[in-house]
């Protein structure tokens, strides 16, 4: 996943709510240790120790009341928040029975495409990656870029943009972008139509991006750039992207996303549905708040528990996936089903 082989594992933790009704929601913290610094281990002390003594007694359907409690509860630990916060609306919207999207206000589209990560930095099996998915409807690709040199880059995107004419291409270099490669790199690829271009560079290098910003006019994407909700303020305040990579681990649930996006339309900022290595859990929750979004590009980073999890051993329901594109059915909460015996 992402910029090369990180790690042979992962380790997601999975929370479960319940009423005195019996009525159970769940929610789901994916951590990579390149954006967090919460561990499996840290995520189920907080939630344990913390976030359920903060909530356990309140009425189900006071989501505000609850997250509020979860902030006042513990600074930061976006993860873990994100994931009660997810079980907590699952529970409500069982309750009432109706989707939690309709609790987050309602679908604005019906569904959204999925992007692909070209990240194998081999060509020859990057060729057949792409082939396989493209065969299953996708049509997003997002190359990760930054690893090699960036000639071999070129390569890389000229070959992908030669085998297919109807594909939209993006460049995503996870913070590996060399400020005098980056340049080199779009001008050898100027014929090729760039659909945007995530985090080339780390936080802290403003120079860089501002030459970039003013050498090309290819849309720019925060990721680890935007790490909060103070990130994003800054962020539009000054200009510097014109997309923020949204995830619900990394920006800490529903309501700090929902905010961060209503904050970003008002700039002319869209926003993009970003992902870690969530199984169809976490993936059907993000896909619940992406699809009532005012300002969304198309696409998205949530093939992970398509391609790369087992699906016979995980969450079941949720998404569905036509044409390369995820929709939602009308159940209600989150239309997911989690094996209870997990939780035992």
């Amino acid at each position: 996943m992402g910029a090369g082989s990180l790690i042979d594992s992962v380790t997601n933790v999975f929370v479960r709510v319940r009423s005195d009704e019996g009525v159970s929601g769940y929610g789901e913290a994916a951590t990579w240790n390149l954006f967090s610094s919460e561990t499996p281990e840290g995520i189920c002390h907080v939630a344990e120790r913390l976030l359920r003594p903060a909530i356990e007694g309140r009425d189900v359907l006071d989501l505000q009341g609850c997250r509020t409690a979860i902030d006042a509860a513990i600074v930061g630990n976006p993860a873990v928040k994100s994931a009660v916060e997810t079980a907590l609306h699952d529970l409500a919207a069982r309750a009432l029975g109706i989707p939690v999207y309709t609790l987050l206000g309602g679908l604005r589209r019906p569904d959204l495409g999925l992007s692909y990560s070209v990240s194998a930095q081999d060509p020859v099996q990057e060729a057949e990656l792409v082939r396989a998915r493209y065969e299953e409807g996708y049509r997003i690709f997002k190359m990760k870029t930054g690893v090699r040199d960036w000639r071999t880059d070129a390569a890389r995107i000229e070959s992908l943009a030669g085998r297919y004419d109807d594909i939209v291409i993006r460049l995503d270099f996870n913070c590996t972008g060399d400020p005098l490669d980056v340049p080199r790199l779009m001008r050898a690829v100027a014929d090729v139509p760039i659909d945007f271009v995530e985090q080339p560079f780390s936080p802290e290098h403003h120079q860089p991006l501002s030459r970039l910003r003013r050498s090309f006019s290819v849309p720019l994407c925060a990721d680890e750039g935007c790490r909060t909700p103070a990130d994003a303020r800054r962020l539009l305040a000054d200009g510097s992207y014109d997309l923020i990579s949204l995830k619900l681990g990394k920006l800490g649930g529903y309501g700090a996303v929902g905010r961060i996006s209503a904050a970003a339309a008002l700039h002319g900022v869209y926003g993009y549905a970003g992902a870690f290595e969530e199984s169809r859990l976490g993936t059907t929750a993000a896909l619940h708040q992406m699809l009532t979004l005012p300002s969304l590009v198309d696409g998205c980073d949530y093939y992970f528990s398509l391609v790369v999890l087992d699906p016979e051993h995980g969450p079941q329901g949720g998404f569905t996936v036509r044409a390369g594109r995820l929709s939602l059915p009308e159940e209600p909460g989150l239309g997911v089903t989690v094996p209870d015996h997990w939780f035992d």
